[in-house]
């Protein structure tokens, strides 16, 4: 799997590449803020799986506005702000937690603070794209239905990232506690260690 990581690290500086030579600048642009994406998941040193994951979506979401899929696509846009909130909501909580800003949460608190998170990276991505409209390109979709459109994909995808995050940390932490917490006695039954 490292070799796979490895090789969508590098296709965020390919893509940048690609797109300044053969698209515009503002597909160039787009890049730069997936390579930007993509240090900072190899920087927070996420799981693979979950590195792997971001970045593939980032390079998806702007790939997706290279070839004009929002506009070709029906709700392609909601499916792409769903999944993408949902994975850079579970990737902004890891980093705050392994920086130290946070302390390891109960399960509640992780949905609450993953969806916190995703609800204000769903919010700064639509004013993202409104300067896009404004400043780079007037076919960037904006407009009151897109934009809640926009922001209830990425509040209920930051929401199922926090609840499969909470999921995932349960189900890999029982078997340590059960490893550790638990001694077997002679009659066969498991006991509290102490």
């Amino acid at each position: 799997m490292r070799g796979i990581v490895l090789a969508v690290r590098w296709a965020g500086p390919l893509s940048a590449l690609l797109t300044a030579v053969f698209f515009d600048v503002a597909g160039a642009a787009v890049m730069m803020l997936v390579c930007l994406g993509i240090t900072i998941t190899w920087r927070a040193r996420l799981p693979r799986a979950l590195e792997l994951a971001t970045d593939l979506l980032l390079l998806l979401a702007a790939w997706s506005s290279v070839f004009l899929l929002y506009e070709r696509l029906a709700h392609w846009d909601l499916v792409v702000h769903f999944a993408a909130t949902a994975v850079l909501a579970e990737l902004a909580f890891r980093s705050l937690e392994r920086w130290g800003r946070l302390r390891t949460p109960g399960p509640v608190t992780h949905v609450l603070v993953v969806t916190a998170l995703g609800t204000a990276l769903a919010l700064v991505w639509e004013y993202v794209e409104f300067a896009g409209y404004a400043i780079v390109d007037p076919r960037v979709q904006v407009g009151y239905t897109d934009t809640m459109g926009d922001l209830a994909a990425g509040n209920a995808g930051s929401l199922v990232a926090g609840i499969l995050g909470a999921w995932a940390r349960l189900r890999a932490e029982a078997p340590a506690a059960g490893r550790s917490g638990l001694h077997a006695h002679d009659d066969g039954a498991a006991h509290p260690a102490g």
